[in-house]
């Protein structure tokens, strides 16, 4: 019988599947790039395990993260859903935020909301601020809307009472009359996915889960019938989550919002934070650019910044825990396009994968990021993807020059250079909101990119927001899926309290956070977890009582007795946030909410050193000529990346070729290769 050793991730994107196989016993890897396979994605993950030549017996677990959910909410593709919410307050998704996409567009009307009015349902009940039932349950307002439900062939219904965070008993029974009659209907209920205040942002993330609750379903089933049947694997499929973590296929199944942007909070994580460390740099700004998007994230101290709101849509927020991440349509496979001004932009719509940039030669006409890499001469078309993937550079400069060049008058090159400009400029905004406008000074971290064209980009940027280093880690094209098999199990649990703290009873909380704890404890247990690789965090959400914003805060050890410590750690962020505190006695503060966050510890593997030996000379494999921001073209020595040997220096004008990505260093940087073999790259200001 086969021994199994292997722990695989994958990453699927809007244009490659990436999957890096890891052996535990001898540290050896395996990858396999290919093209995605929309709609079912099934097929590219099947290729790129063939590819990688991994078999399913040999492998110890499957990680995996997908933008599948993702892309559901943001090309509005979910299943048809219905809402149903305490009598009076069906426009609470309608009603929002007092938010404008654009200030200056007169015209502009909002996107419609993501379920229709007439199938929000009013439900008659009503539970208190503090938990007391003020209007029983009416049935038979259930009753007509589960025929409401029925006739409109609903797939998937979202539950959400008012206050019942507080008290969820009316959401339970709701559910549970709707499943005696809708035995098929997914049943998405508040009190689970967010039992917290703020009524606005509780019903939006319950939406959000009911609308791709479904989709991800079919989507994890039909991925683990594959995974069994094509390949020969039937144990654990974890799923990465937008926490920094993993979770079991169950719970994924059960909070598919958990799922949310994940594949690049996986890379972030799990490789930019774990190769920052190995380097020498706790602080990293994570920066990725894959097909479609470009991210960026924060990591203070070796420890990701974590936001408890973020919007997915305009005016649409998913309040579940996710690192931090700021996202524009940047990636390799954006398109450049002259609007009815004459401007030049650059995203956000992309060409993906089918038929992707116009070098591809399937069809598509439009110029793209990776197009115009091609034309600069930093990208080889006869080395793409190692030279596995032939693609026509004459496409590329047809595709620029016809439809940039000709409102301009520029030829393809100059064409290029403008649009490689226009789209440096979003990413050093993008970076510039995660960093300078959060309080972040960039010249404290290190940019560590990733995703095929992070590496492109990097140096560049760290000149432009006054970094000094770029670390590109060995495989920055599969950070990802690498990503994947480096994070841990992580679940987070919350009670609502609401109290100030001559309301409290301490006894009764610290009862209230030992359940949290059991609770926590049972659910990793249940995926495979043992006592001594469970790891609990306390926090509590605190504000002052007039406050609707809470900010959370690290609880201390062993049982409170009183909130001074807390307290105190709640003025701190309140002064950092918003620069004063109110007078002592002025305000009492309010607890909110208490908060666990569990952590399974996992085996991950390590990124084994690089054997010494080679010189930089022998990894020369020429020069070519290469268009520079500061320099236009000039002769750029151009590297092979396997061959560059530990403690190996060099200088730019430089491009280093692997078959994941190409990493391009300007005039007036200095490049060294760690043990691990990281570029370690020092910009000149």
């Amino acid at each position: 019988m086969t021994k199994a050793k292997w722990v695989v991730g994958t990453d699927i994107g809007g244009t490659f599947t990436d999957i890096i196989g890891v052996n535990m016993e001898t540290g050896e890897q395996k990858i396999g790039k290919v093209p995605s396979t929309p709609p079912t994605y099934f097929d590219g993950v099947i290729n790129g395990l063939i590819r990688a030549g991994i078999k399913g017996e040999e492998v110890l677990s499957f990680r995996h993260g997908a933008t599948v959910s993702t892309n559901a909410i943001l090309e509005r593709k979910g299943v048809k859903t219905a809402l149903i919410t305490t009598e009076g307050f069906r426009d609470v998704l309608g009603g929002g935020r007092a938010e404008r996409i654009s200030a200056f567009e007169l015209d502009w009307d909002p996107p419609d909301i993501i379920i229709p009015r007439r199938n929000v349902l009013g439900i008659r009940e009503r539970v208190s601020p503090y938990g007391e039932i003020l209007v029983p349950l009416n049935e038979d307002d259930i009753k007509a809307a589960t025929r409401k439900i029925k006739k409109r062939g609903i797939e998937s219904v979202a539950i959400v009472f008012i206050d019942s965070f507080m008290n969820p008993i009316h959401e339970i029974q709701t559910r549970e009359m709707l499943r005696r009659e809708l035995p098929d209907i997914d049943i998405t209920v508040s009190h689970e996915v967010l039992p917290q205040m703020l009524e606005f942002e509780r019903t939006c993330t319950t939406v959000l889960n009911a609308y791709i609750s479904p989709i991800l379903k079919n989507y994890l089933g039909g991925l683990s019938r594959r995974l069994k049947t094509d390949w020969n694997y039937s144990g654990p499929i974890l799923v990465t989550t937008s926490g920094g973590g993993v979770i079991g296929m169950d719970e994924a199944v059960k909070f598919p919002a958990r799922t949310f942007h994940s594949s690049p909070v996986s890379g972030a994580v799990g490789m930019a934070g774990y190769i920052g460390g190995l380097a020498g740099f706790d602080n990293v700004i994570a920066f990725e650019t894959g097909g479609t998007t470009n991210n960026v994230s924060m990591i203070y101290k070796g420890t990701p910044a974590i936001t408890h709101e973020w919007k997915i849509l305009w005016n649409v927020p998913c309040c579940l825990p996710s690192v931090d991440t700021v996202y524009i349509g940047a990636g390799g496979g954006s398109i450049g396009s002259v609007d009815k001004g004459k401007i030049l932009n650059v995203g956000p719509q992309s060409m993906g994968a089918v038929p992707g940039p116009a070098c591809y030669g399937m069809g598509g006409d439009q110029p793209t990021n990776t197009d115009c890499q091609i034309v600069l001469g930093r990208i080889d078309p006869d080395y793409y993807l190692g030279g596995e993937l032939k693609v026509d550079g004459n496409l590329s400069e047809k595709a620029l020059a016809e439809k940039v060049g000709v409102h301009y008058g520029w030829d393809a090159e100059i064409s290029a250079a403008n649009m490689y400009m226009v789209a440096l400029t979003n990413l050093m905004m993008a970076m510039r909101i995660q960093t300078v406008s959060r309080g972040w000074d960039p010249r404290d971290f290190a940019i560590v990119p990733y995703g095929g064209g992070g590496a492109m980009y990097a140096c560049d940027l760290a000149r432009e927001i006054g970094s000094s280093t770029v670390v590109i880690p060995p495989l920055p094209g599969y950070a990802s899926a690498f990503g994947a098999i480096r994070v841990d199990v992580k679940h987070e649990f919350t009670k609502a309290i609401h109290k100030t703290e001559e309301e409290l009873n301490f006894s009764e909380l610290n009862k209230e956070f030992s359940g949290l704890q059991l609770k926590a404890e049972s659910v990793l247990k249940s995926e495979g977890m043992k006592a001594e690789e469970i790891r609990i965090q306390r926090f509590v959400d605190i504000k002052y009582f007039s406050q609707s914003r809470f900010f959370t805060v690290t609880a201390p050890e062993g049982d409170l007795k009183d909130l001074s410590i807390v307290t105190k750690n709640f003025l701190s962020a309140m002064q950092i946030a918003y620069g004063y505190t109110l007078p002592p006695g002025y305000a009492p503060v309010e607890l909110v909410n208490l908060r666990v966050v569990a952590t399974g510890q996992i085996p991950k593997p390590s990124l084994p050193t690089k054997p010494a030996g080679g010189t930089v000379e022998k990894a020369l494999k020429g020069h070519r000529r290469v268009w520079y921001k500061d320099g236009g073209f000039v002769e750029a020595a151009i590297y092979e990346r396997d061959r560059l040997p530990v403690g190996g220096t060099f200088d730019g004008p430089a491009i280093v070729e692997q078959p994941d990505t190409t990493s391009v260093l300007p005039p007036g940087t200095h490049c060294r290769v760690d043990e691990y073999g990281n570029l370690i790259i020092k910009v000149d200001r």
